[in-house]
């Protein structure tokens, strides 16, 4: 059976295409000069496909929405009759929807993944094409004043997938059973670190004993909670202090900390180097060969 290709509708920050019902089946790639930059939204309303992606293939059927992050999505074929939409959006145009409100950690862990859903609920099945397509309109279009409107449609999407995430409905890393569990302790602790909870409280939060929550760190990641916890503090720390201008006492007070020189000491016992020590590292290293973090979520499902 032929495959037919065709252009990406392009504008600033974003490639968008609408995949309209053919007699014969159609194919395009998504990698190469733009595309590699690029995270994909991809919507089949109709018919069926299959997506090719870094890690494999994964076939799509009627309402799944696929979001792969940047440079991951390879190749899109769909099957006669198909119908739905792509939408190719770069890092800064991604973080301008993301923002920093009181949700952007949970989008932010959201975009970090290849996730998948079947958008079963019509409402945010409408909500979420509305959006999609608005966005291949103004990509079209390239009006004045783009950067925002893109932004808050997407906002929209991420929000309504986050949302239809939180419910269990998309694939994203280990689907099951302990996965599941750190998927939902990652994300109190992205939205909690700051205010040093102890692991007692995490485990309430995530209807588990304390025990419990130890063991399921301990056996998929090697480390207990309070350690993961104490990382992304440091992580955050870190960030801080080598890409902003703040003080070292402004610093601590964002991690959680009332007094600057019990934070020098818990950074210090993290790193083995005092906060300005990193800060001075960071700034000798920037651009030429960028000072590695010392601890990362890399490694969490």
């Amino acid at each position: 059976m032929p495959l037919t290709a065709a252009p990406l509708i392009s504008a600033r920050d974003v490639l968008a295409m609408p995949i309209r019902p053919t007699l014969h089946a159609q194919r395009w790639t998504l990698a190469g000069t733009g595309g590699a930059a690029l995270g994909h939204f991809v919507h089949l309303a109709a018919g069926r496909g299959g997506l090719l992606h870094r890690a494999g293939e994964m076939t799509l059927h009627a309402q799944d929405l696929v979001w792969l992050p940047s440079g991951q999505a390879e190749a899109l074929q769909v099957a006669p009759g198909s119908e739905g939409i792509v939408v190719g959006v770069s890092a800064s145009l991604l973080t301008a929807a993301i923002g920093s409100h009181a949700e952007a950690h949970l989008l932010r862990h959201l975009t970090g993944h290849t996730a998948r859903m079947t958008v079963h609920d019509a409402g945010a099945r409408e909500e979420i094409l509305r959006s999609l397509h608005a966005i291949e309109a103004e990509a079209r279009m390239g009006l004045e004043g783009s950067w925002g409107y893109l932004s808050a449609h997407l906002t929209i999407v991420l929000v309504w997938m986050w949302r239809l995430g939180s419910k269990g409905a998309p694939e994203i890393g280990a689907a099951a059973g302990e996965a599941q569990r750190l998927q939902r302790f990652r994300r109190l602790v992205e939205a909690h670190f700051h205010e040093h909870w102890s692991v007692a409280r995490y485990a309430k939060a995530l209807a588990v004993t304390p025990d419990r929550l130890h063991d399921i760190c301990v056996r998929s990641l090697g480390r207990p909670p309070l350690t993961l916890v104490h990382q992304r503090v440091t992580l955050e720390a870190c960030r801080l202090l080598g890409g902003s201008e703040l003080h070292i006492e402004a610093v601590a007070a964002q991690v959680g900390f009332a007094s600057t020189s019990h934070f020098s000491r818990f950074f210090k016992r993290w790193t083995d180097v005092s906060p300005t020590a990193w800060r001075a590292q960071a700034r000798r290293r920037a651009r030429a060969e960028p000072l590695s973090l010392p601890t990362s979520y890399a490694d969490w499902p």
